[in-house]
């Protein structure tokens, strides 16, 4: 595996016209959160369309990338900056147009199928391969974003990115690559224009001091991936329908419910277990413009049960739990915006009892095109994070159904992880 991958271009990739030089402050819900890491995640491109559908001849893929990044890093100009901390836990983005890291890599001895649609081999050897690392001169808890695209020998390739998660959320990231795969195909300016507009978002009274993500406790656990057809989900909300008479839920939530059922049964849970979520507040600020703004604009809903009420509740029950949880959104979140609050809701509780999810399926990602197709698989890089967390996303195409993946139990409860699903699934 040592000579995997061969990085061919390495350098920063800068705006292509001048952009405004300033210190931009984050938000509150920026500084709440307290992400201060990178999101890791890779794009899987077949080999659809050999070649870009703007050109006349095959063209290198990195090569219209890069120039696409470069374009649009003139309107996301914050983008192409550093984070910079002025006093102590008071980060800032220094607007100086250094540059995204960029590089591009080739792989010459196996093509994409070689590797089994990439979710089967180690993540480490993923992040070492097909994500970019920075050089020992560029300090990567400064950087914004970094990307690698890595050619294959089948002629289809991958991106490879990392985004720091105090500047974007999963919507305003898709956002953002979006634009420069508009770029790629052809349009002079993307179709939304960006906004940063920070100061938007009101300063709670109690908002927390500290950027710091409390880790206290660390589990040995283990990569957990299911997939559920769309046949199955289908059939499950069919039931769920006849029990309630009511067909106003999501597959989210039938998802969730399952996946928080089934674990609390396999991890034989004792007092209570809590499900927690992101949810999108961009409807709920009347001060944001309706589109553009791509800094961090989530709330986190908490579902909490004794476990004993949870292995005993139906799916039904347990969509219901959910449902009720997102209808709450709107008054919990204007009562933390005005201080009017007990727990942080963005403090989640480090404990093997407490599971978060997220949803990528409609976020960009998957309208990403550079010219020569959609992803055929986005994933998520989840490891070594000390907490319980999973993300459900698509299945790889050409399937539509759901994929899920995540740290959801150690790797000692892992096989009942998965046989509770197929029991939960197949009544």
């Amino acid at each position: 595996m040592a000579s995997w991958v061969t990085k061919v271009v390495e350098e920063l990739v800068a705006p292509c016209e001048p952009t405004p030089c300033a210190t931009l402050p984050l938000s509150s819900i920026d500084y709440a959160l307290g992400l201060a890491f990178m999101e890791e995640i890779i794009f899987v491109y077949p080999n659809n369309n050999p070649e870009h559908r703007l050109q006349d001849m095959s063209v290198p893929v990195a090569k219209v990338i890069r120039e696409a990044l470069a374009k649009a890093l003139v309107l996301y100009y914050p983008v192409a900056g550093r984070l910079v901390s002025s006093d102590g836990d008071h980060v800032e983005v220094a607007c100086n147009g250094e540059g995204v890291w960029f590089i591009e890599a080739t792989v010459t001895n196996c093509g994409l199928g070689d590797m089994n649609d990439l979710e089967s081999i180690r993540p480490s050897v993923v992040k070492e391969k097909l994500l970019p690392s920075s050089p020992a001169h560029l300090k990567e808890e400064e950087m914004i974003m970094m990307m690698q695209v890595t050619h294959f020998q089948c002629g289809g390739f991958t991106v490879g990115l990392k985004f720091n998660h105090l500047v974007f959320d999963g919507l305003g990231f898709g956002q953002f690559l979006k634009a420069i795969g508009e770029i790629a195909c052809g349009q002079t300016h993307p179709s939304v224009n960006p906004i940063w507009c920070r100061e938007a978002i009101s300063v709670p009274p109690m908002l927390p001091k500290s950027f710091s993500f409390p880790i206290t406790t660390k589990f040995d656990i283990a990569i957990s991936t299911y997939d559920f057809s769309i046949q199955t989900i289908k059939r499950l909300k069919e039931q769920i329908a006849k029990e309630t008479s009511n067909d106003q839920f999501t597959t989210f939530e039938v998802v969730a419910a399952i996946l928080w059922k089934c674990r609390t049964q396999a991890i034989n849970a004792i007092g209570d277990v809590s499900l927690s979520f992101a949810a999108n507040v961009r409807h709920l600020l009347d001060q944001l413009p309706k589109a553009g703004y791509y800094g961090n604009c989530i709330y986190f809903l908490t579902v909490t049960a004794t476990s004993e009420q949870i292995m005993k509740a139906s799916i039904a029950e347990l969509v219901r739990f959910i449902r009720d949880a997102k209808e709450s959104l709107p008054t919990k979140f204007k009562a933390w915006a005005s201080g009017n609050f007990k727990e942080d809701p963005y403090k989640l509780s480090i404990s093997y009892n407490n599971m978060f999810l997220t949803d990528w399926r409609s976020i960009e990602f998957y309208q990403t095109d550079y010219g020569w197709g959609m992803p055929h698989f986005v994933s998520p890089i989840i490891h070594d994070i000390p907490v319980v967390v999973g993300v459900i996303l698509k299945q790889p195409l050409p399937e539509d159904g759901v994929h899920f993946e995540g740290q959801a139990v150690m790797k000692e409860h892992e096989q009942r992880f998965i046989s509770e699903i197929n029991k939960c699934i197949n009544f």
